[in-house]
């Protein structure tokens, strides 16, 4: 009995460590002249050591490389599981430190107290062909560019997802384009769509290495291949700042 619950451990250690990461992307749209500050207190001295608490680490916290006004933050927080996402909502609310310690952001409510308009929020699964998160070097100065890519319907991201799967993603690996996630998104705005990211050292390595990309044989060859033919309908595109809390 003994070595057959040792294999079952063992089995599920396995599947753990190579099932694909599920991806929660927040997107906190400020107000005008709103506190920021405070949701940036609040993100790292709260939610985010809350969150590893409770077993989420790799919480990336970004601004937007534009400095729009009204700002934008973005949070994208890391989940082994659909398990683990369905009840860190309910951890938290049992987490009395948690909850004394974010009182002054809970507090801020009313029309006298702007803070955001909203917060967007689109839930991934990780790709099969990248199925957890790669952190990048931790240079200074480093930026992330996030992409999602709608699709003109489900089989057209089904395909594009085969795409990356069986040969896009080893080409952004090739010439530099250092793959941090890669998600479809399942639950969110603007589906089907899938969303990813993808960091550089600065502006002009991220230039250099697109051009790459767009003259590699391999993505030449992929792009004109018939089974990828319109595989998705619209590019958005933000480049993205870590925050100093941010934990990647």
């Amino acid at each position: 009995m003994k070595k057959l619950l040792l294999i079952l451990a063992v089995c599920l250690f396995a599947f753990q460590s190579y099932s694909q990461e599920y991806y929660e992307i927040r997107t906190y749209h400020m107000k005008f002249r709103g506190n920021a500050n405070l949701l940036e207190s609040y993100l790292a001295k709260s939610f985010i050591p809350a969150m590893n608490a409770y077993g989420v680490s790799k919480i990336g916290v970004f601004k937007d490389l534009g400095k729009p006004e009204p700002a934008i933050i973005v949070v994208t927080i890391p989940f082994k599981s659909l398990l683990a996402y369905a009840g860190y909502k309910e951890a938290l609310e049992k987490d009395a430190n948690y909850q004394a310690s974010a009182r002054a952001y809970f507090d801020q409510v009313g029309p006298d107290k702007p803070l955001y308009e909203k917060i967007s929020t689109l839930l991934a699964k990780g790709f099969a062909g990248h199925p957890v998160m790669k952190l990048p070097q931790t240079n200074p100065g480093r930026i992330y560019e996030w992409r999602t890519y709608e699709a003109y319907n489900e089989d057209a991201l089904k395909r594009k997802i085969a795409m990356f799967n069986q040969d896009e993603l080893a080409i952004f690996d090739k010439v530099g384009l250092h793959n941090v996630f890669f998600g479809e998104v399942l639950a969110g705005e603007n589906t089907p769509c899938l969303s990813y990211m993808v960091s550089f050292e600065n502006m002009p390595e991220r230039d250099a290495n697109w051009a790459k990309f767009g003259a590699d044989p391999d993505w030449k060859r992929i792009s004109s291949d018939p089974r990828y033919a319109n595989s998705h309908s619209k590019t958005v595109r933000r480049f993205l700042e870590p925050t100093s809390y941010s934990q990647w």
